[in-house]
């Protein structure tokens, strides 16, 4: 017994001393027990291309401020704590607006920052899959009263605000994106089948609600389905392109290319510099809306608290999936903020009239950090990020900010994964072949090539002029523009898939743009067979002013407008700049009397844009576009038509 007494005692104390020797080894940083088998844990670190991270300090030191800035987040923000929704978690936040009686304790906006915060940190919070799946249970109990596949706006701790209340778009966008990060993070086998929740509220939720017939994004489902009032701030186009890629929607992707160029026409109009947004477009042509639209508050028609989340919405575009549109804009916008606020982050204020003007009074985190975001895109802003990132880490607010905050943190530090639809396709597409590349003009080269081939199915293209990428395509065309005259250049072309698999390169195709040539119709005289009013004459169509432009009566077919070169020209091409109302069907003809016109030019499939149009060398004196069917329910509107010759 003395022996078997003793022989416990020696392996007790053994056991202990494992045990503290166990306890003493330091875990490194970051290294956390995934218990709920995440496929991308928290920190994912990813380094999207083309794209700049802070870099005066370690990736181990950004993730250590993300998770440190989450917890304080989840501490202050994050509730289950509604007796009328037994496991239903909210995120607590201030409202605007009428909440019909009830006391609101949060909005569907913050359900959807919540959910897709809390499904990136994964990993880092072992409790992040109860979080979401509360979030959700919440989302989901607080149907909206217009579509039940949508959440109402407002939460409040009341049965009887659950299905009282009409959508938000941006939070049901947020939602359904989420859900698709929680499908990639988690699987849908669970208790909640993510994927399956996803593709519904994507189709018969924002589809069927908020994409409206002209390709925008209304303000919720109470909103009408043909109505041009949108908020920038719901622009969220990687949210589009994932639901693309998971639905196989063209829609998405026609509502992407709509909204670029409601973008532009604002950004060109009444922001050239700037490249700043208002915090509501409405009207064809888009232009801000009034001030005190929907009451929100005075400032509707500036660069204000809606508009301040747009440039990471933009950014985001560019990084995850290369779309270089998104980096023209917020490369305007990195310029411009930082020469107005000398370079530091904290002169940024809390709202800009669109033309630079400041409005705001104080630097807070829903404005600073986006458009530290907008600087990701160029390496040119290291500075600018590295500042950036140093006073976003530390800076607590309330809600609105702190939420974007993290948000912004996620991405600046390759926190934000993108989703792909199939993680298991790891087959690259057929490299593109057949590429040529076509001068069309002293500025523009057109380049087409054959369709890839892909054991999934292709998702689109990449174009690399000089190895360095300029644009993206759907389809197998593509126009380069805004190039010097006289000058070689080089493409290649790669396709990509759904999941990211990027194709080899393409044959090389080179061309060279054609001499430069004079506009023969500039500040010539010019006629319609209407106009909208005035300040759209048929003038202004051919002034060299891309901000101003001819615009016909609405509604009525034919339409044309026509110039008079002067004296009889030999012309062989012309340029057409269309508003958002163009033509569908319209035709180029010439004359040299005014009277008796020949058609050089005819189409039945005109889709807006800028038109570069060639045809056979003619003498001219008089050139007009005659539209015949319009290409919406608007009238016929050009910013500029140009005509060249020999």
């Amino acid at each position: 017994m003395r022996y078997a007494n003793t022989m416990r005692k020696l392996i007790v104390m053994t056991l202990c001393t494992l045990l503290f020797v166990i306890m003493a080894i330091p875990v490194p940083k970051n290294e956390v027990v995934h218990a709920a088998g995440e496929a991308k844990p928290f920190p994912q670190q990813v380094s999207y291309s083309g794209i700049i991270k802070p870099n005066h300090v370690t990736q181990s030191a950004m993730n250590s401020a993300v998770a440190a800035y989450y917890d304080y987040w989840k501490a202050t923000y994050l509730k289950n704590n509604l007796s009328s929704l037994p496991g239903g978690y909210y995120v607590k936040g201030e409202i605007t607006g009428d909440a019909d009686g009830y006391t609101p304790l949060g909005t569907s906006e913050g359900q959807g920052y919540g959910m897709i915060i809390t499904v990136l940190m994964a990993g880092h919070d072992p409790n992040a899959q109860t979080i979401y799946n509360g979030l959700f249970k919440t989302a989901r109990a607080f149907k909206s009263s217009g579509n039940s596949n949508l959440m109402g706006w407002v939460v409040a701790d009341d049965a009887g605000a659950q299905g009282h209340f009409g959508s938000a778009t941006d939070g049901d966008l947020d939602i359904a994106y989420s859900l698709l990060l929680a499908h990639k993070q988690w699987g849908s086998s669970g208790t909640v089948n993510y994927l399956a929740e996803a593709t519904n509220m994507i189709t018969n939720g924002i589809k069927a609600s908020n994409v409206t017939t002209n390709n925008r994004i209304n303000l919720g489902d109470w909103d009408s389905k043909s109505s041009l009032d949108t908020r920038p701030s719901d622009w969220m186009l990687s949210h589009f392109r994932a639901f693309h890629e998971f639905t196989g929607d063209q829609t998405w992707l026609n509502v992407i290319n709509n909204l670029y160029n409601v973008y532009n026409q604002v950004s060109n109009s009444h922001s050239s510099t700037p490249s700043l947004i208002s915090d509501f477009v409405v009207g064809n042509p888009a232009q801000p809306a009034p001030e005190w639209f929907l009451n929100e508050f005075q400032q509707t028609n500036a660069y204000f608290w809606n508009a301040a989340r747009v440039p990471l919405r933009i950014v985001m575009d560019y990084a995850m999936y290369g779309d270089t549109r998104g980096k023209t804009i917020v490369d305007k916008m990195a310029t411009w903020i930082k020469g107005k606020a000398s370079n530091s982050p904290a002169n940024i204020r809390d709202g800009y009239q669109l033309n630079g003007t400041t409005i705001g009074s104080y630097a807070t985190a829903v404005f600073v950090s986006p458009f530290i975001a907008a600087g990701t895109a160029s390496s040119g802003n290291q500075a600018w990020v590295n500042a950036g990132w140093d006073w976003m880490k530390n800076k607590k607010e309330s809600y609105f900010s702190d939420s974007y905050n993290m948000l912004t943190m996620l991405y600046l530090s390759g926190n934000w994964w993108k989703p792909v639809a199939s993680a298991s396709d790891t087959q690259a597409p057929s490299a593109p072949s057949g590429l040529s590349a076509t001068a069309a003009s002293s500025s523009a080269i057109n380049l087409s090539w054959n369709a890839s081939t892909d054991n999934v199915g292709v998702t689109g293209y990449r174009i690399y002029r000089g190895g360095t990428l300029v644009g993206t395509a759907s389809g197998t065309s593509y126009a380069d523009s805004g190039l010097s005259a006289s000058t070689s250049y080089s493409y290649t072309v790669r396709a990509i898939d759904a999941a990211g698999n990027l194709s080899g390169n393409s044959n090389t195709a080179s061309a060279t743009t054609q001499a430069a040539s004079t506009n023969l119709a500039l500040n010539m005289t010019a006629t319609a067979s209407s106009i909208e009013g005035a300040g759209f004459e048929a003038g202004k169509a051919f002034d060299g002013n891309a901000g101003t432009r001819w615009a016909s009566v609405e509604g009525v077919d034919p339409q044309w407008v026509r110039v008079d070169l002067g004296t009889t020209k030999s012309i062989n091409s012309v340029k057409l700049t269309w508003e958002a109302a163009y033509a569908s069907s319209y035709k180029i003809q010439v004359s040299t009397n005014g009277t008796s016109w020949t058609d050089v030019y005819t189409t039945t499939s005109g889709n807006g844009g800028v038109d570069q149009i060639s045809f056979a060398q003619t003498n001219a004196r008089y050139v007009r576009m005659h539209g015949t069917v319009r290409g919406t329910a608007y009238g016929y509107s050009l910013f500029e038509f140009e005509v060249y010759g020999s």
